[in-house]
């Protein structure tokens, strides 16, 4: 909150309420002997004294006395020492401790005002909530459920809303600024049956345990430190401490500990070790242990939870975008409130200092952050040090990153290690599991390939929807929004095959299914969705099973992580389909027809006069995409127009729709998301955004959930914005549109289709049975629909031409296209155009 300059007096820091020349860019940490004697500066000429107070600050990897740089480190590593560089004339020196109690006098006034806001702060939340139960009776007795009202108009007017209580002793919901602006108490209506001071063994936490323990009867919350398994031996040793000191000063304060079932290193060898993309550990080993410790006494439901946390915003751009109060951020039913979220980490230490509080030791060697021996997400700095100061315990997890590296071709994999490449594993290649899924058939029927499941395979059907076995139990019928679906399940030695009836017309419930299956495929009863289930109908062990009477469809157990399951996640092989295209992002922007208008307008000075009228940060590059695949632009750099571009310009005032029928076409064979759409959707089928989003899903399993919904919702809107979405995909409702069959595409794009369909193939004959056949991914029926008896109308057209581009035989049973070899599809174009 505070900026941070230098005290050369104390040797330590001050603090400013605004910038300065002298303003430091970067918040320092306190650097103590324990580094020092880390980086051997004491072999290297240096003198200090083995004191508590520190010696010296750091930002980032550089190093200042007294507010002067002396030195810094590069390339320490999982395997390699630090390197020292010092600046000159620094090569030794004798270094005298910060002079704490000065320094914490000089800045008394701002700590004081840092930590009382935060004290404030923490009580208000503490007693709006903790009333909770009164609000929710004095509402209730209006009858209305205010809390989902403002929910309800949260969702439609983009802004926060607030309940208040207004002058005759009624409620009602307006927005939060204004709110704020007029005076009213707000109230919240959401019950919260305990909280929790979260304590992780790092600084952040420490600091809001303590300001809790100054703001919250003890007896009012708890506090509960996960133990993932995997936690640096410091981090315990002070957890022992916290309990000793916080008892002698409050003793009715309950501290606890949450701990996983199993261990840590035994999921490593079932599940594969944790990477950015795979983060399964902090669901596994904290997450879950932790809420289940948390559910409602006598029951199996999970507990309303608010957590005070350590979350700073200085500490990532995502935390940054954080608001102080978050709702279901981690857990639906969790409210996170992050007290420090605007403090820097020389006011953490500060604080920690002015309250004579233990220190972690691990920031004494150096670390920057605590958090497990070994993370994807840790700094090569950090893991030096885990590796230096905490090697016995480091040993068994670097052990099993080694052994997976070395059954690998990986040529040469120390440095594969040392540059950390183990920590962005994206798929199950490589890891010994022995249970698969192979997705058959999804048109007409979702059919499932399962080889040896972990669990019986309608383990997780129950949470999809109500369903019915035969006496035999080979085959059974599915409730879904009212339809009944039929199954059947053959077994197969030790797989199964299981075909779902006729559920191409209901992608989400493919979806669904998919998950349940995924889930009993892979299910090693690592708890993590089990704190998902609203209603306790979900329980994991001693064996995975559901309460159909408690279950209530919510899905929270299936759509909780990428394929219902994060050991599935984890475990499964992603493609290596060279020729798969990558999904390519637009920044929600849709191909836009009034978009075009303007370009088609004036496409010679479109760019160079700016006319265009977009955000040239947002909406012109992705227009830019958009113009490129549809081959009108020849790239995104030098934003000329194509030879075919060109043409089309030309013919877009006389005749826009075929140029549409034509961008359409380019579209699916060069727009990753259209190419995608068109080989993956059937046609006459209703279909909604969710029901798009799940099929991506599950063929680009490496791109996350945010990715997808917003590549998805760019297909969406260019539907909702050209021409040529209200002829192939009319919108029924607000949600759902019909992907319709377009008999009458005109015989100029069918011919330039067929060209293009011909040239990607390198063939000049063809058949109209192709175009229509099962396994043909492309082509004119694919992009538009059209049934086999109007396109062989339009073909007799085409050959009936005085100059045709085409020859088509359909008599005598025959089916035969000639194409002329010295045409292709713009020349085609010109011919039927000019």
């Amino acid at each position: 909150m505070y900026k941070i300059i230098w005290d050369p007096e104390t040797g330590g820091v001050r603090m400013l309420s605004h910038f300065t020349v002298d303003t430091l860019p970067v918040s320092p940490r306190p650097v103590f002997y324990e580094e020092l004697d880390m980086l051997k500066l004491d072999k290297l000429g240096w003198q200090y004294p083995r004191c508590q107070e520190p010696l010296l600050w750091a930002c980032n990897k550089q190093y200042f006395y007294r507010g002067t740089f002396v030195f810094e480190v590069k390339g320490a590593n999982i395997y390699d020492d630090p390197t020292v560089i010092f600046q000159a004339g620094q090569e030794s020196l004798s270094l005298i401790p910060v002079d704490v109690n000065e320094m914490l006098n000089r800045v008394g006034d701002e700590m004081f005002l840092l930590e009382s806001e935060a004290v404030e702060y923490i009580r208000n939340i503490f007693t709006q909530y903790s009333t909770a139960r009164k609000s929710v009776e004095k509402v209730a007795a209006n009858q209305i459920d205010f809390e989902v009202l403002a929910a309800n108009l949260e969702k439609r007017t983009k802004s926060k809303m607030t309940i208040v209580k207004q002058d005759c002793d009624s409620f009602d919901v307006m927005p939060l600024e204004l709110a704020r602006e007029q005076g009213k108490k707000t109230y919240h209506t959401t019950r919260i049956d305990k909280f929790l001071a979260s304590f992780s063994g790092g600084k952040d936490s420490q600091v809001v345990l303590d300001l809790c323990t100054r703001a919250i009867p003890p007896e009012s919350f708890e506090v509960i430190y996960s133990d993932t398994g995997y936690e640096l031996p410091p981090s315990l040793a002070l957890y022992d401490k916290v309990i000793e000191y916080y008892h002698q000063k409050f003793p009715t304060l309950k501290f606890s500990v949450a701990r996983n079932h199993e261990n840590v290193i035994n999921y490593w060898d079932k599940i594969g070790t944790p990477s950015d993309t795979h983060r399964w550990c902090c669901s596994i080993m904290k997450t879950a242990p932790l809420y289940r410790m948390l559910k409602v006494e006598g029951t199996n439901k999970q507990a309303r939870i608010l957590t005070f946390d350590g979350v700073r915003a200085e500490e990532s751009t995502r935390r940054s975008g954080y608001n102080r109060e978050g709702k279901s951020v981690k857990h639906f039913t969790v409210l996170n409130v992050s007290p420090i979220l605007y403090w820097n980490t020389t006011e953490i230490f500060l604080y920690l200092f002015k309250n004579n509080l233990p220190i972690n030791t691990a920031y004494r060697y150096g670390m920057t952050r605590v958090g497990c021996l070994i993370c994807p997400f840790s700094s090569e700095w950090n893991d030096c040090i885990s590796r230096k100061c905490f090697s016995k315990s480091l040993k068994p997890f670097l052990s099993r990153i080694e052994a997976i590296v070395n059954k690998s071709n990986i040529p040469d994999k120390k440095d594969y290690i040392r540059q950390g490449n183990w920590k962005r594993r994206a798929g199950g290649r490589g890891l010994a599991s022995h249970s698969f899924v192979q997705v058959l058939s999804t048109t007409p029927d979702l059919e499932i390939l399962v080889t040896n499941p972990q669990k019986n395979i309608l383990t997780w059907l129950n949470a999809v929807c109500e369903y019915g076995l035969s006496a035999n139990k080979c085959a059974g019928e599915i409730k879904y929004e009212k339809i009944i679906y039929p199954f059947v399940i053959e077994n197969k030695g030790n797989a199964f095959k299981i075909t779902f009836k006729n559920t191409h017309t209901t992608p989400t419930l493919q979806g669904l299914l998919k998950r349940a299956i995924y889930k009993s495929t892979y299910c090693i009863n690592c708890e993590a969705c089990e704190v998902e289930c609203p209603t306790g109908a979900l329980a994991i062990l001693p064996e995975a099973k559901i309460d159909a009477q408690k279950c209530v469809h919510c899905h929270k157990c299936l759509d909780f992580h990428e394929f219902g399951c994060i050991v599935a996640h984890s475990l499964v092989e992603t493609s290596s389909n060279k020729n798969k295209m990558k999904l390519t992002g637009y920044n929600n922007f849709g191909f836009n027809g009034e978009w075009l208008d303007v370009f088609m307008s004036s496409a010679d000075t479109y760019f160079s006069d700016n006319l265009h009228g977009l955000n040239v940060k947002e909406q012109l590059p992705n227009f830019v995409k958009w113009l490129v695949q549809a081959e009108i632009l020849d790239d995104t750099k030098s934003r000329k127009l194509t030879e075919l571009g060109s043409y089309l310009v030309a013919l877009y005032a006389y005749m826009p729709d075929l140029v549409w029928e034509v961008i359409w076409v380019n579209l699916s064979c060069n727009a990753p998301i259209v190419k995608w759409f068109i080989e993956n959707t059937v046609w006459n089928i209703n279909l909604t955004e969710s029901d798009v989003r799940e099929k991506v899903m599950f063929d680009y399993p490496t791109d996350s959930r945010t990715t997808i919904k917003n590549i998805v919702y760019a297909l969406f809107r260019t539907f909702r914005e050209c021409p040529i979405g209200e002829r192939i995909m009319p919108q029924q409702d607000k949600q759902t549109y019909i992907k319709t069959s377009y008999n009458d595409a005109s015989r100029e794009v069918i011919a330039y289709s067929i060209y293009k369909f011909a040239q990607s193939k390198n063939i000049s004959e063809l058949r109209v049975a192709d175009l229509y056949d099962n396994n043909n991914k492309c082509g004119i029926y694919r992009e538009f629909g059209i049934d086999k008896d109007t396109l062989i109308s339009q073909l007799r057209s085409l050959n009936s031409d005085i100059n045709p581009v085409l020859n088509a035989t359909f008599n005598m049973g025959l089916d035969h296209i000639s194409l002329r070899s010295e045409l292709n599809p713009l020349s085609v174009l010109k011919l039927l155009t000019e």
